[in-house]
């Protein structure tokens, strides 16, 4: 899905606003209801995921590429294998000779290669690639706290090795520029994401268990308080850029953060409310289109359960845009303005126009046949007419 459409529905059926990322497909396909006056404002997620990546890109893709080259991964993943050959109880023969290695030092190997374990956010969230050069740095002072002596001399062997392949990465003055950049873009990027109050439970593939909903007063509040921030902070980077000559790395991230405030931050905010009869406010515009992410991820899991395939583009092409309505099903108010009860939806399928059901998608995988295939259905339906009529006309003259 390119683009994200999060319709609220106000007591008269009316669309108030759309929440889109910053793609261009998005923009132009509901450019007509920009038109018609209608709230056209930016998901905040997408808004720091794009300022994100403009601050890392060059230096991320640089510092990915050093790695790779480098070889450390790979060779830490082969220390790590001729460590697991050893046992920390009785003396084994292996890699870095005869004796017991303890398992600190094959649990030090993999959280340089995994940290702790846990998923990592998505990129630009999470930089996976920058905590991995971090932790190899700070790979011997840990040796020193988890794997103390007296040591073994398959450990004193394998924690030499693992010095060489570490201090491997310092050899390349380039990893220590890149590095320092993407550092400083990091904090001017926590720095935003501070301001916008996004946490990670509102990000797009977080766990729906930890989001917390809140009072509609208490998000209106909050959305005039991350607007008032927002402005005080704009104001701050301007004059560190003022204050600092317009030179240096930071400034330079303070640029592009100014740049992307400028431009989106009218359509961040003003988000409509929607008031009852007493002039309460009973709903507010969600700041983010997590709801149709969340929806999206479970219909295609669904979707690859039922099919069995990896790769879903064209199924979920093939698919019409009707098909997304079926989840509603689920919920008993839909049904009751559909048909009154599941009992009676056969009766409600039936009832379809059957022109406009030989004009909708077919639920069909496609292929390079489907043209023909639809050609023969169309000349099949023809002949079977014809003869309908045949026989209809036989009938008659008898």
């Amino acid at each position: 899905m390119t683009w994200d459409l999060l319709r609220h529905i106000d007591t008269n059926a009316h669309l108030v606003a759309t929440v889109q990322d910053m793609g261009k497909g998005g923009a132009k396909a509901i450019s007509t209801l920009r038109e018609k006056g209608i709230p056209d404002l930016i998901c905040h997620f997408h808004f720091l995921a794009a300022v994100g990546k403009k601050l890392f890109e060059q230096s991320y893709r640089l510092l990915r590429r050093l790695l790779k080259s480098s070889k450390a991964r790979t060779d830490l993943r082969t220390l790590l294998r001729d460590l697991r050959c050893y046992s920390s109880i009785s003396p084994c023969e292996g890699q870095f000779g005869k004796g017991v290695v303890r398992e600190d030092l094959p649990a030090l190997v993999l959280w340089i290669l995994e940290g702790d374990g846990s998923k990592d956010l998505l990129y630009p969230f999470g930089l996976a690639h920058l905590m991995f050069y971090q932790r190899c740095q700070q790979a011997m002072q840990r040796a020193e706290c988890w794997v103390q002596g007296p040591r073994t001399l398959p450990e004193r062997r394998a924690i030499a090795h693992l010095a060489i392949l570490v201090q491997r990465l310092g050899k390349d003055k380039r990893f220590a520029k890149t590095v320092t950049r993407l550092e400083q873009g990091w904090q001017a990027f926590c720095e935003l994401r501070d301001v916008l109050q996004l946490t990670n439970a509102e990000l797009p593939r977080a766990d729906v268990r930890a989001q917390q909903k809140q009072l509609v007063a208490i998000e209106e509040r909050q959305m005039q308080e991350i607007k008032d921030a927002l402005h005080d902070y704009r104001k701050e980077l301007a004059g560190r850029v003022a204050a600092s000559g317009d030179q240096g790395i930071s400034i330079s991230h303070c640029k592009v953060i100014v740049k992307y405030i400028d431009r989106y931050a009218k359509r961040l905010f003003s988000h409509p409310l929607l008031r009852d009869e007493d002039g309460e406010v009973v709903a507010i515009v969600e700041r983010t289109n997590n709801v149709l992410e969340h929806f999206f991820g479970a219909e295609k899991r669904r979707l690859r359960r039922r099919l069995g395939r990896a790769h879903l583009g064209r199924d979920l092409e093939d698919q019409p845009a009707q098909a997304a309505l079926a989840a509603n099903l689920r919920h008993p108010d839909y049904v009751r303005v559909l048909c009154g009860n599941l009992d009676q939806l056969p009766m409600a399928f039936a009832e379809l126009d059957e022109q406009a059901l030989a004009q909708t998608t077919p639920l069909t995988r496609s292929n390079r046949d489907s043209k023909l295939q639809k050609l023969i259905r169309a000349r099949l339906k023809d002949e079977n007419m014809a003869d309908s009529g045949l026989k209809t006309g036989n009938l008659t003259v008898v």
